[in-house]
This record gives structure tokens, C-alpha cells and sequence, in this order.
């Protein structure tokens, strides 16, 4: 809304009523869709079509038009139209577009507006969700590739990987911290025909995370074992006491030596009677994502390459598994009883568990099994196992002894996962029915430098290029910024490509212009290059509808009707020139000591920026 001597709705999006002084100063209405001041005058443009002019002095007010379908508004539209009418003046509120029934009816408006407001904002929102769901999503997909280092790639695979990571830097798509950490991770990774992905890799190979023996555990073996062997011998003995007595018709010293004799032995057979849960146990196994984590995790303890913080999604099924596989039990024996840790056993069934931990002692093969049974742990909580229920054999270990083998076993376990570096795993359960294991940060982060960049000179590309560099650019897009040393015309006169002092070359006669070839701009890129020390140059393929022409000081003028004496000079000779929209890089190489960039595009003198270089860079 503009006031300039009279009330003018210049900016609503509703039509517009003008109020224009006739001929014979009579005031006439007129209703426009769309109006502007362009100095002294305002501009009027009609809704069928057709533009107006009239002295600023000339229009009496332009009020909005109470609108009756077929606009696009919103509620602050509304509101301002209101704040307007309410604020004309008191001889202008006497128009039929201002009086009170009409204010009402933008008032009464408000409501649908602001219903219709709420439900864009409510649209903008999920479309905003949805645009950030699908970048998070993307983002995902590219960790994944990333997280598969170990996957055999070609540098020219490795290379596009790395480019779409960039590209997601670029447009600012995805958490920027977890996209360097990626491409920080790929810089280590080499492609297969150099030997790759990561030759150090199997350095972590000498982590290996075993389960120790815990001392508690092989005493009561050794305990169970010297039980067993003296049991055996003590229940045989009296068992057959008892039998003899039998024999000689002593019945009461028969049952009770007999009793005690078979007591004994079910006591012993009540301890090495195998257990287990119904059906076959879980086989373990590590499964390929479950092996990623597992090698993140020892990269963690001692570290050979920078790994970030990563995310993998793996069944409950696949991590348990995959975790035991990854923790067998230590081959050496511990301790003055030469106690050793056997491969255990896992069964599982609905939301419980059950353990059995085979244990040896003494260099006896014979293993002593515990079994350990509990409720399954949240995935949050995951390294909390505490079993309800310990037992050998059939024998159920009854408290307070229950708890003091419970922590035992724990030690045993949480030695194991800090040996391997799993104690660092996080974990929390995803709507997919899976885990999300999150792996943390681990080795020295390397300093990944990106040569590609978006704004680039001219002097820094060919550096980059000669570097045999070239391939982080080629098939980009960049806004580049240099001294322009010549150019070729694609539309200018056959025979001249100089513009002419007080003529125009279009006065040149037998001269015919040419529409068909690009103009080209060539930047100081570097003075020698090659065997034969020629400059470097980066050759800029112009995309425009206007004809560059240079003079011979050197300065370039729109041609071909330059006149180098009345008219300013586009860019001047020695002055730097920003080109503000991108061109495609179209190889990696340098060809005939040139750089090719295509399509920048000049459309007017807002699309380039030309500053002195001996001044300060312009921001």
C-alpha cells in the first residue's frame, strides 16, 4: 500500500479499482488487475489486457476490489486491505468500494482465509516434513554405500560415490557433520585395481575378543568335578553295601545303605543331566552387516583407519548371533586349575533366553555346564543381560549363591565386549521391527580436502588441472572468476572482431552477421603450460542473445554497433570479472592448452561483476 499524495493499492493481488480525473476533471473509475509508479507517472494494467499511463497527480486513489473469485490471496492480504479501507480518507469512505457493508464483508472474510491459511501452513509443513524425510532417506542409502567399504569398488565407482556426497554438501541437503564424516571415510578407501578398498584392514584381525574364564566359575567346577568323582565312588560303595545286605536278609541296614547310595548317584545325575530349550539351538553366525559392526567395534580399541559414528540396521535375530559368534571363548587355560570357557549354547523363546556355559577345569575334557536363564533386555539396555535363574545341571543354584554366579558370568561377558570394543555399541529399536546399532567414532580423522568447489578463479582451476586433478570437476557445475585475456565472437562481422573508434561496425557494408556459433571467453589461467610453454587458458563458452566484441585497448563492448568513444566498456582491460551463473566443466583433462567450460550465461550486465584487482575484493 502506497500513499504518495492520494492512497494507492499498488501491491495486493486483488483488482483494483482507479480512481483517474477525467477530461473535464470529472473523477472516472477504472478497474485494473495490476498498477506501478514508474517516476512521475503510474502505469495502469487492465485485467483483459492493455496498459495505461497517467500523471501521478491524475489518480485520486486505487482501492481493492472486493474479491468475487479467481484470486489467489491469503489472510494477510485480507488484513492489509482492511488496515487500507479503514484508513482512507473520510471523503474516499464514501465510495461504494469502502463503505461499511463492503468492509464488513473483508472482515466476514477473515474466517474462511484463515481456515484456508491454516491448512496451507498445515500443507507446507508435511511437504516440508516430506522433503526433509526424503533427504534423510537419501542421506541413508548414501551412509549405507559409504558403510560398505569393504565392498570392492573402481575409482571411477569410488569416484561418483565421493560426487554425490559433495553434491549433498553443495545443496546443503542432510546433516553436513555425518556427510563429511562419509566422504572422510572414502578418502581412505582406494579402488581395487590399486589394491583396495582398505589394504590396512586386516591389521584389526589381531584383535581377537575372547570370553576368560571367571575364577568362581572354574573353582566350582573343579569343586563339581572332585564332588562327582568322590560321589561316584561313595554312591557305588554304599549302593552296593546296600545290596549285600539285601543279600543277607538285613533289610532295614539294605534300605538305608542302598537309599543313600542311589541318593547320591541321582544327585550326581541331577548335576550332569543336560539341559536346554526345546527344539535345535540358535546356530551362530555372523551375518555381512553384523560383520561391518564388528569391525568398527575393533577399530575402536586399537585403531587402524578413522571410522565415524554409523548406523546399521540389523535384526534382534542377526545381533545377538552375530555378537556371540564374535566372543568364543578363550583356547588358553587360566589360573593354578587350568580353567577354560567351551562354546556355549544359546536357546530362545518368545521373550526369554537360556544360556549354557560349558566350563573345564584341571586339563580334564569333561565340561562342567551352567545354565543361565532370563528375560530378553530392551534393545536400549541390551548389555544389562541378568539372568533370573542359575542352575547346573537340573539343580537350580538357590540364593544368595544365585547372584554371586550371575555377576560372575557378567564379568565374563563385559570382558569379552570391552576386549572387542563392543561395550561402545549403542542400540534402540526402529519401527522397521529391526535395531538400529550405532557404532561410535574411532581413529584419526583424516584431513579429506575436496579440490572441487562451486566459485572458483580461473588461476586455481588450471592449478587443480595440472595437478591431474581434473576429474573432481569434470561434468560440474561452477561460477568462475578471472581476467579475461581475448575472445572470439560467434556473432560478429566476418573480418573484424574489433570494435571501431566513432563508427558502429554495423555501418561496415559486405559484412554479414553470424548467429550460429557461440562467443568464447578465454581467462588468464596460467602463463605457460606444456613443451612449449604456451598460456593456460580456460575457455568460456557464452550463452547469450547480445555479441561481445573487443577493441583494440583491449576492453570488450556489446557489438557489433560498439562505439568505443560514446560508450562504456562492458569489462575493461586488466579487470577481474565474477561470471554470477555456472558453467558445466566438460573434461578432466586439459586440451590444447585449454579448460572448457559451456553455458555460462550472460543476460545482462547483473550476470557478471567487474572489480579491480588491486582494490579489495568486493563481497
Amino acid at each position: 500500500m502506497l500513499w504518495a499524495g492520494a492512497p494507492m493499492d499498488l501491491d495486493s493481488p486483488f483488482l483494483k479499482i482507479a480512481l483517474v480525473k477525467g477530461v473535464a476533471g470529472a473523477v472516472e473509475d477504472r478497474e485494473v488487475s495490476k498498477a506501478k509508479i514508474i517516476g512521475d507517472k503510474v502505469e495502469l494494467t487492465k485485467g483483459q489486457g492493455g496498459v495505461a499511463l497517467f500523471p501521478v497527480s491524475d489518480v485520486v486513489g486505487l482501492l481493492p476490489k472486493f474479491p468475487d473469485g479467481g484470486i489467489v490471496y491469503q489472510l494477510k492480504d485480507v488484513d492489509e486491505a482492511i488496515r487500507f479501507l479503514e484508513s482512507l480518507p473520510t471523503e474516499l469512505k464514501q465510495r461504494p468500494e469502502a463503505s461499511v457493508e463492503i468492509l464488513q464483508k473483508w472482515k466476514d472474510l477473515r474466517k474462511p482465509t484463515e481456515e484456508t491459511d491454516g491448512k496451507r501452513r498445515e500443507e507446507e509443513k508435511r511437504a516440508q516434513q516430506e522433503k526433509l524425510k526424503q533427504e534423510e532417506s537419501k542421506i541413508n542409502d548414501w551412509m549405507k554405500d559409504v558403510a560398505d567399504f569393504q565392498k570392492p569398488r573402481s575409482e571411477a565407482d569410488l569416484a561418483q560415490i565421493r560426487e554425490q556426497g559433495q553434491k549433498f554438501l553443495d545443496f546443503k541437503i542432510g546433516d553436513e557433520r555425518k556427510v563429511r564424516d562419509g566422504l572422510a571415510l572414502l578418502a581412505q578407501v582406494i579402488g581395487k585395481e590399486k589394491g583396495g578398498p582398505l589394504p590396512d584392514l586386516v591389521k584389526l584381525n589381531e584383535i581377537q575378543p575372547k570370553l576368560v574364564a571367571d575364577d568362581l566359575l572354574v573353582w566350582v567346577a573343579v569343586g563339581v568335578l572332585a564332588i562327582s568323582f568322590f560321589g561316584l565312588l561313595i554312591g557305588l560303595s554304599f549302593t552296593s553295601s546296600g545290596l549285600t545286605r539285601f543279600r543277607e536278609g538285613a533289610i532295614l541296614g539294605g534300605i538305608v545303605f542302598g537309599g543313600v547310595g542311589i541318593a547320591i548317584l541321582a544327585g550326581l545325575t541331577a548335576i550332569w543331566w543336560p539341559v536346554g530349550g526345546e527344539g535345535e539351538a540358535v546356530g551362530l553366525s555372523v551375518s555381512p552387516e553384523m560383520e561391518r559392526v564388528v569391525t568398527f567395534a575393533k577399530n575402536s580399541v586399537k585403531p587402524v583407519y578413522f571410522f565415524p559414528t554409523m548406523e546399521f540396521r540389523v535384526s534382534s535375530h542377526d545381533f545377538a548371533t552375530g555378537l556371540l559368534a564374535s566372543l568364543p571363548p578363550s583356547q588358553e587355560a587360566a589360573g593354578m586349575f587350568k580353567g577354560k570357557l567351551k562354546e556355549g549354547k544359546l536357546w530362545i523363546a518368545k521373550d526369554r533366553y537360556i544360556w549354557i556355559q560349558p566350563v573345564t577345569a584341571l586339563g580334564i575334557p569333561l565340561p562342567v555346564s551352567f545354565t543361565f536363564e532370563g528375560k530378553i533386555p530392551s534393545p536400549e539396555s541390551w548389555k544389562e543381560i541378568t539372568p533370573e535363574k542359575i542352575s547346573l545341571g537340573k539343580v537350580v543354584i538357590p540364593e544368595p549363591l544365585g547372584s554371586v554366579f550371575i555377576d560372575s558370568i557378567k564379568t565374563v561377558f563385559q570382558g569379552g565386549l570391552n576386549s572387542g570394543g563392543f561395550s561402545g555399541i549403542q542400540v534402540k529399536a526402529s519401527e522397521e521391527n529391526k535395531l538400529i546399532v550405532s557404532t561410535q567414532s574411532s581413529g584419526q580423522k583424516p584431513a579429506w580436502n575436496s579440490n572441487y568447489r562451486k566459485k572458483i578463479t580461473a588461476e586455481d582451476l588450471a592449478k587443480i588441472f595440472t595437478e591431474n586433478k581434473g576429474a573432481e570437476f569434470n561434468g560440474k557445475f561452477i561460477e568462475i572468476e578471472g581476467v579475461v585475456a581475448r575472445i572470439n565472437s560467434g556473432g560478429e562481422m566476418s573480418g573484424s572482431a574489433t570494435a571501431g573508434t566513432g563508427d558502429t561496425l554495423n555501418n561496415k557494408e559486405g559484412l554479414k552477421i553470424r548467429d550460429d556459433q557461440f562467443d568464447i571467453f578465454y581467462l588468464n589461467g596460467m602463463e605457460s603450460y606444456g613443451p612449449r610453454k604456451d598460456p593456460l587458458v580456460i575457455k568460456l563458452i557464452i550463452k547469450s542473445a547480445d555479441i561481445y566484441v573487443m577493441d583494440s585497448y583491449g576492453d570488450i563492448y556489446r557489438g557489433p554497433n560498439a562505439n568505443i568513444v560514446k560508450e562504456k566498456a562492458l569489462i575493461k582491460k586488466g579487470y577481474r570479472v565474477k561470471f554470477l551463473k555456472e558453467g558445466r566443466v566438460q573434461s578432466d583433462k586439459i586440451k590444447n592448452n585449454e579448460i572448457e567450460v559451456y553455458g555460462v550465461e550472460i543476460d545482462g550486465d547483473a550476470d557478471i561483476q567487474c572489480f579491480d584487482p588491486s582494490v579489495p575484493t568486493p563481497k
